[in-house]
């Protein structure tokens, strides 16, 4: 952009540059680089996991340089279609120049669209209201006082627990040092991040793969063990800052919000007991003990949300910590805002938003009210 800029550079020009990525189940789809590909995007579709299309727009006063930018999300959900309408799709060859490898307008796959959540326009990659909002913000005196267009309108929102609401990691992690110690073993940050937001079980696995203690230490033995040595950390565990702030402000503007955590809900009623004041603000909680499969995979998420009724997905909010938090969240087609351990970030993943602190959420990015 800055290089377009400067040959316009004294003159009066709004310059608007656009770019779409299309993402499905977490993963960022580009244009399909042969048959086989398209067959498995398209296969996917109409299996029912929608196109998140997220549109980048910035615009520019030339005389000014003056810049103001936005991102919108927005999804498109198909039926189940025919095999023909594939091998039709492929033969016309249109979905080969087309990021995430389909194409809204065609005739015949448009038969079988169920919902857009957003506008036709920006599924097509041109969100005209939003190009026309900021136009209307660019040439306002004042525009940098206004909000900027928020990335969705949030009706719900689903808080991971461990390391986001409660500074409970330090106690995994001085348990683990302290079983580990026996066979002079230590962890790391790597070992962390992939044990994080998992089933207890499925973590001690990981542990005991990683660090070679087979024939020595049991999956079961140090869950155990470790379970001892939890219960007394546990009982001190402490609210993460703008934690309790941000949930007494949904409250206040009855915006639902629920609990969504892989622990176990002995070790919850453990590690909540000194914030029951703050916990029983909640309208649900769903711990890992409910569901069958844990985080990356979505279970946890849907069951929370189903618990409000019928809730359109994209209306939800997640806030999380994990990296295996955030693809479930993304596998359950929410919108996520991640707040990363620093020692154990996973840059490999891709959430809507990210901020080093509760402390810096801006309810208004997401359609919620501002606080006061």
């Amino acid at each position: 952009m800055d290089a377009i800029v400067q040959q316009w550079s004294g003159e009066h020009v709004t310059m608007i540059c656009l770019d779409q990525v299309v993402r499905c189940n977490g993963i960022v789809r580009e244009k399909p680089v042969d048959e086989a590909q398209a067959r498995e995007f398209l296969e996917s579709y109409r299996a029912g996991h929608p196109a998140e299309c997220i549109n980048g727009i910035v615009l520019c006063n030339t005389a000014t340089n003056t810049r103001i930018s936005a991102v919108e999300i927005s999804r498109i959900h198909f039926g189940p279609f025919p095999d023909n309408v594939i091998d039709n799709l492929i033969e016309r060859k249109q979905l080969f120049t087309c990021a995430g490898g389909f194409v809204m307008e065609d005739p015949e796959l448009s038969q079988h669209i169920e919902k857009i959540v957003g506008t036709p326009e920006s599924i097509q990659g041109l969100p005209v209201l939003l190009v026309k909002q900021l136009l209307y913000h660019m040439n306002t005196p004042d525009f940098h006082a206004l909000p900027p267009a928020p990335l969705a309108q949030i009706t719900h929102v689903l808080f991971d627990m461990d390391g986001l609401l409660l500074d409970t990691e330090a106690a995994y992690t001085v348990a683990q040092a302290k079983i580990l110690s026996r066979f002079q073993k230590h962890s790391s940050p790597q070992l962390k991040a992939k044990m994080m937001g998992r089933k207890a079980i499925e973590s001690a696995k990981i542990l005991i793969d990683d660090l070679e203690l087979h024939g020595q230490l049991t999956p079961e033995e140090f869950v155990s063990e470790r379970e001892v040595i939890l219960d007394v950390l546990f009982a001190e565990s402490a609210m993460m800052p703008g934690a309790e702030r941000l949930i007494l402000h949904l409250k206040k503007h009855n915006i639902p919000i629920a609990v969504a955590t892989s622990s176990h809900t002995r070790h919850f009623q453990l590690k909540t007991n000194r914030h029951r004041h703050i916990f029983d603000l909640f309208d649900h909680i769903v711990t890992g003990d409910m569901v069958t499969q844990g985080k990356p995979h979505p279970e946890i998420f849907q069951l929370a949300i189903s618990r409000f009724g019928d809730v359109d997905p994209g209306n939800v909010l997640v806030l999380e910590d994990a990296p295996l938090g955030v693809q479930a969240a993304l596998r359950a087609n929410m919108n996520v805002t991640m707040v990363p351990d620093a020692a154990t970030h996973d840059r490999t993943v891709e959430p809507h938003h990210s901020i080093a602190s509760l402390t810096l959420f801006d309810p208004t990015l997401w359609g919620l009210p501002p606080f006061e």
